[in-house]
């Protein structure tokens, strides 16, 4: 779209959109893309084609000559009944964006930025991800022939790591977590020859995400409230992006109420709305939901606007809700959702448990990858593990690890889940080994002694589990 502009919604400063800026000059804020709904009401139209390129008119101008595809978009949009029965709600709506060409909802952006970086004549594109964006973007940029760079931090999801290797992406190890990666890329690949892909310092991530939004209203109109994971803050005011530019083109006729979930281990943005103040870094966060570890968000305040303006909600869950929701939402719905989608599945069991959701209300989840690429745990819930090259005590350490990861558990349990391929004595001793060295605690109740992961467990759990890779 040609009339499209950069803006800084901190300082109010308009740039060129024909530039590639990934922050404000001034303020060094993230920027987004407006444009002047009049020009463009009149002749609006879509194309007939089955993906987000239906769109095209009201995304940035890429001619059909430089984009990139693999089908993304489009994804489906189903009512989550047997789940919604559970929780006494009767309109609950998932909209699944696992069944994109490599899972995940990124896929919309990667195929905008590769696109928009080959018009431009880029033969590099760079992104700090741990992730579902980097396993995207690797995939498009091994379509369109150009060098995918991407910058990863030591906790990052191993399933989407191995995709990223097998599309043949340039990884380059920084950091413990994706903040320090994204760090790195802005201090090392800075010029003419790197197109910046990382979210948070494109904008036209969130020009493609926000499509998400526009097909859920053509699929089922506006609902009530939309609940979304929550990591960086860019896909929650994606979203909210999308349904506001459908109702000023006069394609809808109400806007939605935005939740936004993180994990309680992880929530700088939860924080900031709970308290009402500017989002602080959060210190020393950790979470088994790597998409949405992100301990200083740079679309944080762009996450907060969408919540406050559409008069939304910011809540946290464990990570035991977490995982107890991706478990009910595989054998209710047959959807095996990542980590991070099932924050937005707990928050909906918690709120419609607390009175908060109304048993009509509309509500729609966003599914923002697949469960698959979450290796450990298929492992860990179906008591099988990997064989890795490490001893015998040390695999045992990481399968009773990876289970106690998931919720808490007690030592009999555990020997089931491990298919009493070892004693239960070893069981118990491995525990008291873990307890000593602070990986895990114990609490009695009911004449049983249960088990759960401490902060420490989950990043050594982590680095067992790159190692465990590695090998």
């Amino acid at each position: 779209m040609d009339n499209m502009r950069f803006k800084c919604p901190s300082c109010g400063r308009v740039y060129d959109a024909g530039r590639v800026l990934s922050l404000c000059e001034y303020c060094y804020s993230p920027l987004i893309y407006f444009f002047e709904y009049s020009k463009i009401r009149e002749s609006l139209s879509f194309l007939d084609v089955n993906s987000f390129w239906r769109y095209a008119s009201l995304l940035p101008e890429v001619k059909q000559e430089f984009r990139i595809s693999l089908g993304e978009g489009r994804t489906p949009l189903f009512k989550a009944s047997r789940f919604a029965s559970i929780l006494g709600l009767n309109n609950l709506f998932l909209k699944d964006e696992s069944r994109n060409p490599t899972n995940s909802f990124r896929d919309r952006a990667a195929s905008l930025l590769v696109s928009h970086a080959l018009s431009l004549n880029f033969r590099e594109v760079v992104c700090a991800s741990n992730g579902n964006l980097g396993a995207a973007l690797a995939a498009y940029c091994a379509r369109a022939n150009i060098k995918g760079t991407i910058v990863v931090p030591r906790r990052v999801d191993i399933g989407k790591l191995a995709q990223m290797k097998m599309y043949g992406a340039n990884i380059i190890y920084n950091g413990e977590t994706v903040d320090e990666a994204i760090r790195f890329v802005i201090e090392k690949f800075v010029g003419e020859n790197f197109y910046p892909a990382t979210s948070g310092l494109n904008p036209l991530i969130i020009e493609a995400q926000k499509t998400i939004a526009y097909e859920i209203v053509e699929q089922i109109g506006v609902p009530d409230y939309v609940v979304v994971p929550v990591g960086d803050g860019g896909s929650i005011y994606s979203l909210w992006k999308g349904f506001k530019e459908f109702y000023e083109l006069g394609l809808s006729f109400k806007l939605p109420k935005m939740i936004g979930v993180q994990s309680s281990t992880c929530s700088p943005i939860v924080q900031a709305f709970e308290r009402n103040s500017r989002i602080k870094r959060f210190e020393d966060g950790s979470t088994i939901a790597l998409a949405i570890l992100v301990l200083e968000p740079l679309n944080g305040e762009l996450a907060l606007s969408a919540i406050k303006e559409s008069a939304g909600l910011a809540l946290s869950v464990s990570d035991k809700e977490i995982t107890e929701a991706q478990r009910i939402l595989a054998l209710e719905e047959g959807v095996y959702a990542e980590t991070a989608s099932c924050a937005a599945i707990a928050a909906v069991k918690k709120l419609s448990e607390s009175g908060f959701l109304s048993k009509d209300d509309n509500i729609t989840c966003i599914i923002t990858g697949s469960g698959l690429k979450d290796q450990y745990l298929i492992a860990a819930l179906s008591g099988f593990s990997k064989n890795i090259n490490l001893t015998d005590k040390v695999g045992l350490k990481l399968r009773i690890l990876r289970l106690i990861s998931l919720g808490e558990t007690y030592g009999y349990s555990l020997w089931n889940s491990l298919s009493k391929s070892v004693s239960l004595q070893a069981v118990y001793q491995h525990l008291s080994e873990l307890e000593e060295r602070g990986l895990i605690i114990s609490s009695e109740r009911d004449n049983r002694k249960y088990y759960s992961i401490t902060a420490r467990g989950i990043r050594v759990l982590n680095a067992l589990e790159e190692l465990a890779f590695l090998l």
